[in-house]
């Protein structure tokens, strides 16, 4: 984008939120919550009051919580965690749902401003991040030109299409090879607007933007693939064994790569996670996590080919946070 275009897309994305787009998603989130149904406004409080709290004591021994929380604030906090349960059975709700709901309503009053952003930058990231991506990516199309392939990438938390520049970069060279699936519409209408035009000249075929829970989304036909990557998103999710099970159902054997990349690294995802952890539950899996995972889960036919650097390491200062496993 030129200056002339990226002054006048910025002057745009301004106009629509409000003046200042940080206050202005907070409001758009703030509107849409209050737009809920109240057994939903309700439920959502009481999850966010729960995961701040429990946040804040996980790092805590048992004596520091005793000294520091008092006790009338752990009582309420069991208070709430009851009214979410007697809410969540009433009307047939899953802590899962809530998490997601939470999770599409601020991807959804965010999703103009990043896909607008990314435009005016030229979708690209700071070199030495960007460099990151690009090696995932690699490794993702790799795994579409090996013997037995399918040539089909699932893009996981796709997001406005942060990731298909660089896929097609990278080698993926028909627009019918991808797959991506993201939580929030309003992402997955800017992807379509941005990447959903080309089309593969032979089979008439697209690229697929699917507006969806990855977890439980039907793939039918096009429900195996040769490699699976998590960009960023990976702590997002709900259910972090969960989604990497899934993952592995979807992968074609002998040389399936499941890639879970986060340019900024593991220790970028622990602050967002201690800021806000009601969208990020958890941290990235440590490298003494994932030995743990694949050894209880053998079901997955998965084996690790690149560990990922733990957080505050000399080599998360070089690499960020990349895994690679394969399905065998």
């Amino acid at each position: 984008m030129n200056p002339r275009d990226a002054k006048r897309a910025q002057e745009k994305l301004l106009e629509r939120y409000g003046g200042d787009v940080g206050k202005g998603t907070q409001q758009r989130i703030l509107s849409s919550l209050e737009s809920l149904e109240p057994h939903l406004q309700e439920a959502a409080a009481l999850y966010k009051s729960i995961m701040q709290f429990d946040a804040l004591v996980a790092p805590m021994t048992d004596a520091d919580r005793n000294r520091l929380i008092p006790p009338v604030q752990s009582q309420m906090v069991e208070n709430d965690r009851e009214k979410l349960q007697i809410i969540t059975r009433e009307h047939n709700l899953s802590e899962r749902e809530i998490h997601n709901l939470y999770q599409r309503i601020t991807w959804d009053a965010s999703a103009d401003a990043k896909a607008t952003q990314a435009d005016i930058v030229g979708n690209t990231m700071k070199p030495e991040l960007q460099e990151r991506i690009t090696k995932a990516c690699k490794i993702a199309v790799e795994a579409t030109q090996a013997e037995l392939s399918l040539g089909k990438v699932l893009d996981v938390g796709c997001g406005h299409g942060a990731i298909v520049k660089s896929l097609v970069d990278a080698g993926l060279s028909e627009p019918d090879m991808y797959v991506g699936i993201d939580l929030s519409p309003v992402m997955v209408n800017n992807a379509i607007e941005r990447y959903g035009f080309a089309r593969n000249g032979r089979t008439g075929n697209g690229r697929q933007f699917v507006a969806g829970d990855f977890l439980a989304h039907d793939f039918g036909d096009t429900g195996i693939f040769d490699s699976v990557i998590f960009c960023s998103c990976l702590h997002d999710l709900p259910d972090m064994e969960s989604s990497i099970s899934r993952a592995a159902s979807l992968l074609r054997t002998n040389g399936g790569k499941l890639i879970i990349v986060h340019a900024q690294g593991a220790q970028h995802v622990l602050m967002q996670h201690q800021a806000n952890p009601v969208m990020v539950k958890r941290g990235l899996p440590t490298a003494k996590e994932w030995v743990v995972m694949l050894d209880d889960h053998n079901d997955w036919g998965l084996k690790m080919e690149h560990e990922p650097a733990d957080s505050r390491t000399d080599r998360e200062s070089k690499e960020g946070y990349l895994a690679v496993l394969s399905k065998v």
